[in-house]
């Protein structure tokens, strides 16, 4: 009967833990590169031990065992700013975090700062193959090729480094959309055949839809472990007044 009562409770607080995920994922439906997070379960009966075998000591139930990443690409929309970019296919863009650290990312909307560089909202430099993309001081218009190419006033003066991670699982996220090689993660691989669309953005890959009747099911389910736990519970206050 504890046994249930625990399995009630767990099945409680994954549900809250899942609804945490749907939350976050409803927030950043409209935020432009965003890749939704999947919640993977585990089920405490079914751990294995450290050498292999199934521990059941730990009881039953099950728990929110870790949050996946979905990077399937998202539909692109076009917005009509030179600085708007998303990448047709695999691929990320690389910018310099703040801290000097290198960064991935879909989110392909971009700026001109202070100092002509092409940056992110939060100020992280876009690189190219030859490091941060630095404008002529004086140039009046930019573009960028469906190759990457960045053309300022007639000229090129350098390309939009993209990548391909081989094992996307490596990526951590930081925020902003963007992410981070996992240590002793394999380098990333620079593309040479990726494809740009030049004033267009890569919406969310969230299906507003889909979240709100996960968002449902997830409701019903935690609804059932309160109703176990609230049956054990009034089972087991008769089984205190009986022996007494």
């Amino acid at each position: 009967m504890i046994v249930g009562l625990f399995t009630g409770a767990s099945s409680m607080v994954s549900q809250g833990d899942y609804q945490a995920v749907i939350a976050r994922n409803l927030a950043n439906v409209n935020t432009a590169g965003y890749k939704k997070n999947v919640a993977v379960f585990q089920s405490y009966i079914s751990s294995p031990n450290d050498q292999g075998q199934t521990n059941t000591a730990k009881g039953a139930g099950s728990s929110l065992g870790t949050i996946a990443t979905d990077f399937s690409q998202g539909m692109l929309e076009y917005t009509g700013n030179d600085l708007d970019i998303s990448i047709k296919g695999d691929g990320f863009f690389t910018v310099q975090a703040s801290d000097g650290s290198t960064l991935y990312t879909r989110k392909g909307q971009f700026m001109l700062s202070r100092d002509k560089k092409i940056v992110t909202p939060e100020g992280w430099s876009l690189l190219g193959n030859g490091g941060e993309i630095q404008l002529p001081q004086n140039a009046k218009s930019v573009t960028i090729k469906g190759n990457g190419g960045i053309v300022a006033d007639g000229k090129e003066i350098g390309k939009i480094r993209i990548v391909k991670v081989s094992k996307l699982s490596t990526l951590e996220s930081v925020g902003g959309c963007a992410y981070r090689l996992s240590d002793n993660a394999q380098p990333p691989e620079d593309s040479v055949d990726s494809e740009i669309a030049n004033r267009y953005l890569e919406k969310s890959n969230v299906n507003a839809v889909d979240e709100m009747v996960n968002m449902i099911a997830n409701m019903r389910g935690f609804q059932v472990g309160h109703k176990v736990t609230d049956s054990i519970d009034e089972t087991l206050k008769k089984l205190i007044k009986l022996a007494t």
